[in-house]
């Protein structure tokens, strides 16, 4: 592949700068990686801190659970509805002051309580009361039917609850005796969550996996479930990596407890991970596009001091080749380029002078070849013409004799008439359509002829003399006379892409595939070969002289089974 003198330039350029940006990036990168790295261990490493010691906690809230259910105040409470028994209510106060310890002990448990459904009263670290009783019962039957200490149940209005029954059988589907219950703080559960991440810098997701609830730094309901939907399908398992949400990249960690069927996400938009470096990065980025800008620029004045003189010296030499020695406009610089367009003009004057001769002979002969060409007369047809008129008088036919003989007249004044290298069509085919009316009454109805008539826009159009009709003669001459069966003409047109070509078919056998192909070679040669092609060629040099190479006669095989000639006029040459 060429490549021009501004590209090479600016390849040189971008060559040799583009890989000391190519290392800067390379850098800038490594040091994203090493961040983004030690940001990953960091947040695990908290991500799994946090989730040990929640499970540390449940796991000692659970202890407090079966000692709470193996204590007999509990039970005797519950079997007793008589609260007057000052017994009973000691046992109570000994409870309250346990749910007590319970609550100042652990920094989640917000309210601790004992439910007894049989009597509808709780206990709580306050005291027994009914004040703090569930209204739900649906939520209370949830809690009541459990017997898993670790599983936090979150409730219709948000809360989240620790229960355990007792008893802890659920097979026969009666009432417990007695249930326990501790409340979660919420917010101390997002408080604790926040030491992992600040809210300013990401989010963090807490998911049961078999509750399917979800605790969320985000109060936005939206971005809840656009977290939940990059968390589902990574529950219950522990790592981190990079996923995108609404065109926006997060830096993902999460880690599971088993245990807890927990499962907490942290998700950190990656501009606040790699803020500082993104921003060297972006930094980087503009002073490479205004490098480049720069190579671009200094390129292109290189291009204008070398590349524009040398393409205005090619294109001048390229007009030169077309025929045309113009003079290069010389420019007002003093440089090396001067001499050349100074040399250049002498070369094109001294070319003026030696060839104005050559080429104003060649012109010459060629009009005189093109002259000839036009008044070239066949005698046998002259010869023929006479002997069928000759027939005609004798049989006394005069009135067909005097139709021959204007059609004769009109032929030979168009044949013999040098006035005009160039007629109209419409003229070339009215001549085309008088030898064929004179070749009508020398043969007959042994010959049918179909002349197809031009539309208005092609009557005008500029041709040499005598391209059609000889064409037709070729084909009474060679083709249809000597035809056994009835002989058949065919003359119609085509415009295709700028080009007009008129189609000569006739229904001769004498030709074969081989034959066409080897007057098809004749054309283009010099030397003719037979009497023959000579019409043919006539035609197809004049087409050549006058329109260039894209004109001319083309030969092939006939749609009516003999010879088709093609003359084809390129109509984007005529002026």
């Amino acid at each position: 592949m060429k490549m021009s003198i501004f590209t090479r330039l600016s390849l040189t350029f971008l060559s040799v700068l583009l890989p000391f940006y190519g290392l800067t990036m390379l850098l800038n990168k490594q040091g994203s990686d090493s961040i983004r790295s030690e940001i990953t261990r960091s947040v695990s490493s908290r991500d799994q801190f946090y989730m040990q010691n929640l499970e540390q906690e449940i796991k000692r809230l659970s202890q407090i659970f079966y000692e709470l259910l193996v204590d007999n105040d509990p039970m005797l409470i519950g079997v007793s509805h008589d609260f007057s028994d000052p017994d009973l209510l000691d046992k109570v106060k000994v409870l309250q002051k346990r749910l007590q310890m319970v609550k100042a002990s652990s920094l989640f448990v917000e309210k601790p309580m004992i439910y007894f459904p049989s009597m509808d009263r709780v206990i709580t670290p306050n005291g027994l009361t009914d004040e703090d009783k569930l209204q739900n019962p649906d939520e209370i039957d949830k809690l009541s039917r459990s017997v898993d200490p670790n599983r936090i149940v979150q409730l219709q209005d948000g809360r989240f609850y620790l229960s355990l029954r007792y008893p802890m059988s659920t097979s026969l589907d009666r009432p417990p005796l007695f249930v326990v219950m501790f409340e979660l703080s919420a917010s101390q559960l997002k408080n604790s969550l926040q030491n992992i991440v600040n809210p300013q810098q990401g989010d963090f997701l807490l998911v049961h996996t078999e509750e399917h609830w979800a605790l969320s730094s985000s109060r936005d309901e939206q971005t809840v479930q656009s977290l939940k939907s990059l968390a589902a399908g990574k529950t219950n398992r522990s790592g981190a990596g990079s996923v995108k949400l609404g065109g926006t990249t997060y830096w993902e960690s999460y880690v599971s407890s088993e245990a807890l069927q927990l499962s907490l996400f942290v998700f950190i938009p990656d501009e606040k991970v790699l803020g500082e470096l993104k921003s060297y990065e972006k930094w980087v980025w503009v002073i490479l596009a205004v490098s480049i800008a720069v190579i671009l620029l200094l390129a292109l004045a290189l291009y204008r001091l070398i590349h524009n003189p040398m393409r205005r010296l090619v294109s001048a030499f390229r007009i030169v080749q077309q025929g045309r020695f113009v003079p290069i406009a010389e420019t007002e610089a003093k440089d090396e380029f001067r001499y050349l367009f100074e040399g250049f003009n002498r070369m094109v004057s001294q070319l003026n002078v030696l060839i104005h001769e050559v080429y104003e002979k060649e012109i010459s002969t060629q009009r005189s070849e093109l002259k000839r060409l036009q008044a070239q007369i066949n005698p046998h047809f002259l010869y023929n013409c006479f002997f069928i008129m000759g027939g005609l008088i004798s049989d006394k036919e005069y009135n067909k004799a005097f139709g021959f003989v204007n059609y004769l007249r009109d032929y030979y004044r168009f044949i013999t008439k040098n006035a005009e290298d160039l007629i109209l069509l419409q003229e070339e085919m009215r001549h085309a359509r008088t030898y064929v009316d004179i070749q009508t009454v020398c043969y007959g109805d042994r010959i049918d002829v179909e002349m197809e008539p031009l539309p208005e826009f092609l009557n005008a159009i500029p041709v040499p003399r005598l391209i059609v009709q000889p064409i037709i003669e070729n084909a009474y001459k060679y083709a249809l006379v000597r035809h056994s069966e009835r002989g058949e003409l065919w003359l119609h047109h085509k415009v295709e892409n700028g080009c007009l070509t008129i189609l000569v078919e006739d229904n001769g056998q004498s030709l074969d595939d081989a034959a066409i192909a080897a007057l098809s070679e004749q054309l283009d040669t010099t030397e003719i070969k037979g009497e023959e092609p000579t019409g043919l060629i006539n035609v197809h040099r004049r087409l050549r002289l006058m329109y260039g190479s894209d004109s001319g006669l083309t030969l092939c095989r006939s749609q009516l089974g003999g010879l088709c000639v093609m003359i084809s006029i390129k109509l984007k040459n005529i002026s």
